[in-house]
This record gives structure tokens, sequence and C-alpha cells, in this order.
């Protein structure tokens, strides 16, 4: 009887399959082209990604160092300018507390007043744009609403001797008084001096005010031992220019 050989296994077919079709691939020259493809997805593709990526954080960093000292640059907002300042006496630079008395023993109501009529004047008399309405408050504070009026009519921009219409912005008249407030029957009277500083020239004035005032005194209520409220209040007031001066 002829010996015939068994069929191969499913294994032995699948295996030869197998080789049938690299040989293939191989002769076709898709083996080499799978190589390579399997090559750049494992070695090529990250070393990209890899200097991809050095290159993204290179440039993060110099953006940010570029960042950074460009806003270093925009501070301190404002420089700061030294200012020298020279001095012979510290201590009597040094802000302090001045008596209002003129003389040791003085009435300390009569000092106060010839405080208030001396700020009154020059609340009044002066002018600076840039102090105008807190001294128009202050005025306004201590004077009569008939008193008030009137110096509201005298500063009124329609009125041709308005210090406003005057002076504007380009001129500062100051105060300073000439002696203290001289007691008449109507009150007090003081003499001062004008001094209007403009941009081209200075011209000096001397002037008398004539102030008349409800003034209730410094006094001690006994019963609390504590200083009573203390009322000055202006209730007529004309000033007159007395000389110009050269």
């Amino acid at each position: 009887m002829p010996d015939f050989e068994s069929p191969p296994s499913p294994e032995m077919q699948r295996e030869i399959k197998s080789r049938l079709k690299i040989a293939e691939k191989v002769r076709t020259g898709e083996y080499y082209r799978e190589a390579m493809t399997m090559y750049d997805v494992s070695i090529n593709d990250p070393m990209s990604e890899r200097y991809i990526y050095i290159f993204i954080t290179g440039c993060s960093v110099i953006i940010f160092l570029i960042s950074y000292f460009a806003l270093q640059g925009l501070y301190p907002l404002e420089s700061a300018v030294p200012l020298t300042y020279l001095t012979h006496d510290s201590v009597e630079d040094m802000p302090h507390v001045k008596s209002l008395q003129a003389f040791k023993n003085e009435n300390p109501s009569d000092a106060l007043l010839r405080f208030l009529i001396k700020n009154y004047i020059v609340m009044r008399e002066e002018y600076d744009i840039s102090t105008f309405d807190r001294d128009v408050n202050g005025v306004k504070s201590q004077s009569t609403e008939p008193v008030f009026k009137d110096f509201q009519q005298f500063i009124d921009p329609r009125n041709t001797e308005s210090p406003i219409k005057v002076y504007q912005r380009h001129s500062k008249r100051k105060i300073r008084l000439l002696g203290p407030p001289r007691r008449v029957p109507e009150g007090m009277e003081v003499i001062f001096e004008a001094l209007i500083d403009s941009r081209t020239d200075v011209k000096k004035s001397h002037w008398r005010a004539n102030i008349s005032f409800d003034y209730s005194g410094i006094a001690l209520d006994e019963k609390s031992d504590t200083v009573k409220p203390m009322n000055f209040i202006v209730t007529e007031y004309h000033s007159k220019r007395l000389q110009d001066i050269k």
C-alpha cells in the first residue's frame, strides 16, 4: 500500500502563510517601507517632538525675561528727586505751639480776640486762587448774614472790582498787618499792607479796616470746670485804601 503523508496542522498552515506573506512584502519592498515607518514612529518622531518642546520652552523663557525687564523698567512711576534743605537750627524749624499773648499776664480773651481779628482780615482781604474757596468759607462762618452778603457781592465776577476778575490766576494778594488792632468806639481799627504779586510787577498799598463784632470771650464754667463755648461773629466790616507805596 502506498505511504501518504499526513496534511499539515492548522498552526503549520498559518506559519507557512505568514512567511509567504513576508516573502511577498520583501520582494515588493513593502516590508522595508513598513520597517522605516516603525523606525520613524519609535525613534525619529520622539526626537523631533523633544526638539520642538525644547525650542518652545526656550522661546517662553526669552519672552518671560523680556516681559520681566520691561515691567521693571516701568517702576517707579515717578523718579524720586532728592531735595537738599539747609538749616541752622533744627529745633526752631520744628512745628511748635506759640502763645497768642503779646506780653506776660495779658488777658487770654484779648489775645484770642486779636488773633481772630487778624485771621478774619487776612481771609477776607487776601487772594490766592488755590485757597480762595477756603477763605470764603472762613469769612462765611465768622460773619453775620448781611456782612457775608456784602462780601459775596464784592467778590462776584460781575463786579469790576472783584478780585476774581482783577487778579484771576495771574496774580496774588498778600496781607500784612502793620500793627496790632486798635480799639475805636465802633469796634477795632487795623492798618495793613496789601502786596499784589503779578507776573510782571509787585505793587504795595496801605489800607485801613474797621471791624465791629460780637465776642463772648473766654470764660470758665464754674460748675463743670470747663471753658464755655467761645463766640466770635463780625457784624460790620469796611476797608479803605490809604495810599499806594512806590
